[in-house]
Formats: C-alpha cells, sequence, structure tokens
C-alpha cells in the first residue's frame, strides 16, 4: 500500500490552514454531486511539484470498474466501526494492521513516544523502539504478516536522512536493514517522501544517490540482504503481487511510465495489463487484484478490479481541489481530498464521507483504518481513529442498482 511521511505528518502535525469547499463528478454515474458537505483542510499535495502533464487513462477502453455513487450519510453508521480508545488523548500515527485487533503505530504519549504495537479494542500500547528524541524522531511504515518495516527520520525540517528498520512479530526482533546515502559533507542526498512498501517476506524503498537520482532497494526480510535492483529518475515503489513496480522518467521533471521487477525471476518483468498505460503518476495503490490510480494533474480516480482489465474513470474532482491520498483494505478504497476523508465499496460501488475534515486512512490486509484531523494546533495532537472491519460492515448498494 502507498504510505507518505507527507500525508502523515502534515495531518496529524499542522493545524487548520486553509479552508476549501469540494465537490465531485462520479464518472459513469451520469450525475455530478457534492463529495463534502462542507469545508476542510488544505490539501499536502498544493505544496509538492506535480509531474508534468500526461493522460493517464486507460488506453485499451475495456469495462470493468464500478462506476462509484455517493451513499446518503446516514450509511455512515452502519460501515463505520468503533474508535480506537486512547486516540481522543494521545497522537497515534497508523503504520498498517497486523490483525483485526491490532494495528502498529507511531504513538506519542505521555509514557512512550516511538513505535509501538496498538490493540484496537482496549487500547493498550506494547512499545517495539522508543524514540531517542520525541521532540523530532519520526517514523512511517507498513506491516504484512509478521512483518513491520519503517523508515525512522530525525529531523522536522528535512526527512533526507533516515534509517530503516524491520521487526519480525514472531520473535520480536528488530533489526536495521538499511539507512540514507549521504554526500561527501555528510549531508544525505535528497529522497522522495515515501515509506517503505511491504509485502510477504520482502520490503522496497526508494532512497536518494549521487546526482539527483534515485535508487530502488530491495530486501528480504528473512535473510537481511538488501539488493539495488534500479537507479535514475525514479519516484517509490509498490508490490503488485510478485512484482516491485515504480514510475521512472527518462529525464527529471518529464512523464514518468512504470517498471516492474520480479521476485521469481530476479530480473525485469513486464507489467500486467492494468498497470501497462499508466503515465505520470507515482500514487497508485493493488493488492494484486484491484488497482486504484489518480491522474498526474490529482484530480481523477481511476479503478480496475482485475489485473487484466485498463482502470476506468470512478471519480472527478473540479479544478482547484485535490486528491492527495489512496488506500485499500478488503471490499474497500478509500480516498483523501482536500477537503475529507471517504470510503468506498468495492463490492457495490457506494461511498461515503467519512471524516467532517481532512484526515486520512490507512490500509491493510484486514481492516481500514480511518484517522481525523486534528482538531486544533499542537505539536502531538491527539487523532481519533476509527476501525472499519469490512468483514463486519453493511454497505448500501447505488441507485439504481
Amino acid at each position: 500500500m502507498t504510505r507518505t511521511f507527507r500525508r502523515r505528518r502534515i495531518a496529524a502535525g499542522l493545524a487548520v490552514a486553509g479552508l476549501v469547499a469540494t465537490s465531485v463528478v462520479l464518472a459513469g454515474c451520469g450525475r455530478g454531486g457534492p463529495l463534502a458537505s462542507g469545508a476542510g483542510r488544505t490539501s499536502p499535495a498544493a505544496g509538492r511539484t506535480r509531474p508534468a502533464a500526461s493522460s493517464s487513462a486507460p488506453r485499451n477502453g475495456q469495462p470493468g470498474a464500478l462506476p462509484f455513487c455517493q451513499a446518503h450519510q446516514s450509511s455512515v453508521a452502519s460501515v463505520v466501526g468503533g474508535l480506537v480508545p486512547e486516540s481522543q488523548q494521545s497522537e497515534f500515527v497508523p503504520l498498517g494492521a497486523a490483525s483485526r485487533r491490532e494495528a502498529y503505530v507511531s504513538a506519542w504519549t505521555p509514557d512512550f513516544a516511538g513505535v509501538g504495537e496498538l490493540n484496537l479494542t482496549s487500547g493498550r500500547l506494547r512499545p517495539i523502539r522508543r524514540f531517542a528524541r520525541p521532540a523530532s524522531d519520526q517514523a512511517d511504515g507498513a506491516a504484512s504478516g509478521p512483518w513491520l518495516v519503517w523508515a525512522q527520520t530525525y529531523s522536522l525540517t528535512s526527512l533526507d536522512r533516515f534509517i530503516m528498520y524491520d521487526y519480525d512479530a514472531s520473535t520480536g526482533r528488530v533489526s536495521q536493514i538499511g539507512r540514507s546515502l549521504s554526500k561527501p559533507d555528510g549531508v544525505a542526498w535528497p529522497s522522495p517522501w515515501h515509506a517503505p512498501a511491504v509485502s510477504g517476506s520482502y520490503a522496497a524503498w526508494a532512497q536518494g544517490y549521487a546526482a539527483g537520482l534515485t535508487e530502488i532497494q530491495l530486501a528480504s526480510l528473512v535473510t537481511g540482504d538488501v539488493t539495488t535492483i534500479a537507479r535514475g529518475h525514479l519516484q517509490p515503489p509498490f508490490f503488485d503481487g510478485d512484482l516491485v513496480v515504480w514510475p521512472q522518467s527518462d529525464s527529471p521533471d518529464t512523464p514518468t511510465a512504470l517498471h516492474a521487477y520480479s521476485l521469481a525471476t530476479h530480473a525485469a518483468a513486464s507489467l500486467p495489463p492494468v498497470l501497462a498505460g499508466v503515465r505520470g503518476t507515482d500514487e497508485v495503490v493493488t493488492d494484486g487484484t484491484r488497482t486504484a490510480y489518480l491522474s498526474p494533474d490529482f484530480t481523477r480516480l481511476y479503478y480496475s478490479p482485475d489485473p487484466d482489465v485498463a482502470a476506468r474513470p470512478a471519480v472527478r474532482l473540479p479544478a482547484g481541489s485535490d486528491f492527495t491520498d489512496l488506500a485499500l483494505a478488503p471490499g474497500a478504497l478509500a480516498w483523501t481530498t482536500s477537503s475529507a476523508t471517504y470510503l468506498a465499496s468495492t463490492r457495490t460501488g457506494a461511498f461515503i464521507q467519512v471524516t467532517p475534515q481532512y484526515g486520512y486512512a490507512t490500509g491493510s490486509s484486514s481492516v481500514m483504518l480511518i484517522t481525523d484531523a486534528p482538531s486544533g494546533k499542537a505539536v502531538h495532537p491527539a487523532l481519533p481513529t476509527y476501525v472499519v472491519d469490512p468483514a463486519r460492515f453493511s454497505w448500501p448498494a447505488c441507485p439504481g442498482a
């Protein structure tokens, strides 16, 4: 799943910077309507460098994606689960779910600051690794099976210097598996703001290299071996089944195309049809079956239920509004805009607005965690977080379905 330092730390650490009204056009639904029922938080995407414009629309026109439609807000109560205990009192930044009852978090509480495992029912926090400098240390990561991998940074102004750690829940072992590269003067080379990707017993991440280049590192979490599998003008990787996939361009500020490396053959590999035509975007999430990605201008969301079917437009935002994040969980797709966070059923196509303002979602192979924006300015504000368990909720159908 895609994870970003930009999303989590800006969403968690900043107060309201401005108000933006947002509306939406639902591709394929034949109607438009409000995506947000009010004003929200300014998008973190407003300050990032956008890729050069390039069409990421499907090329072969095959059907397959559900036309999304907005359900009545009364459906929220039947879909969104309970509030995580203690999340209204302390800052917990979800990194990934270990199960339906446990999640990995970055935490700042009166008793502990660091990476830990949070019981989603009781709110009990079990420390994994303490931050040496809680005022400046941060972590973002992802989980798969017994593995948690995170990048730990040490500054509130730069995320370029980091150490990559892994945690094996079956043994309780924490290991260092990588670190940022530095220039001769000791300053770290600039790296993309993105957490590592994790799948099975592998992790992959992007890190800055000399001459303005970026390299993709692939780590076997079982053996600890780390290999450089690509170097160039690259964006952070994600996993698609047994493929490591990353956006790559021929030169800076030119549109990217996706490239893949096979874990089975340890060599370059072909992309599945759903990814083969994607251009100019680094916002892609997939679980090996379902795929969603954003257009280069961050105003359109594309979705496909099958790797052999090209994605279709699902949601389009008007000028002046942005998508800022995507997340997948079984049966569910979440997206965040410059106004709020929304949750859709990938079975019925219905979606709802979940947070009153910005917020964000964290996907996993079990549950979706949806975090509200902080209510005001604070160094480490409380972040109310809700658990959406796809095995338990009941989705409404789209109108006319």
